[in-house]
């Protein structure tokens, strides 16, 4: 077995920290038709977008990143602020946003980016979680043929990984009544 590849903090947030980020993520504003696949027939999903490149990292951005995030979340654009002096030191935010995927939708496995030195955070905001509900993040190898690592969504807990790294979100199910909402802080090298 290899190292894995994937770095995991827990209890990221302070308690009511965590909650009031909860409470914020699950405020109207949903728009519907993401998905997380390489092929386009994949499931749609609910998301939010905070910040950044919406597509691609080739689309024009009008703007810094971090001046958008606390424009339109200033909540999210602290807790960049404090990934960019911890855990994501030395990285500079691309795009931030959130997924909400209902009970029964599936992902698709998809990298994030072609460069290994572009990085994935996902941070798990919900206050409860069970293995009845379904919803980790598996990591394939470059083939996709073997699981090398798998995320329970804890709450409040990030996880940081290489874009390049197939990933996928497993169906959660329908036990759960919320969406399975996760943020994402999707970064660059800061040089």
């Amino acid at each position: 077995m290899s190292a894995a590849p994937v770095t995991v903090y827990d209890n990221l947030l302070a308690s009511s920290e965590h909650a009031v980020l909860w409470a914020f993520l699950n405020q109207p504003g949903w728009s519907h038709g993401g998905y997380s696949s390489d092929q386009p027939a994949a499931d749609r999903y609910f998301y939010k977008h905070y910040a950044g490149y919406r597509k691609s990292g080739s689309e024009p951005l009008t703007g810094e990143i971090e001046d958008e995030l606390a424009q339109s979340a200033p909540m999210l654009a602290n807790m960049w602020r404090g990934l960019k002096a911890g855990p994501l030191a030395g990285h500079r935010l691309a795009r931030c946003y959130a997924n909400g995927m209902p009970g029964g939708a599936e992902g698709g496995a998809h990298v994030d980016s072609n460069i290994p030195t572009h990085m994935t955070a996902i941070y798990y905001p919900h206050p409860v979680w069970s293995p009845d509900f379904g919803g980790e993040t598996l990591l394939f190898n470059d083939a996709r043929d073997e699981v090398i690592a798998a995320i329970y969504p804890r709450p409040n807990r990030l996880a940081i990984f290489s874009g390049v790294i197939p990933h996928v979100a497993r169906p959660m199910s329908r036990r759960c009544t919320d969406l399975r909402i996760t943020l994402m802080f999707k970064t660059v090298p800061a040089e």
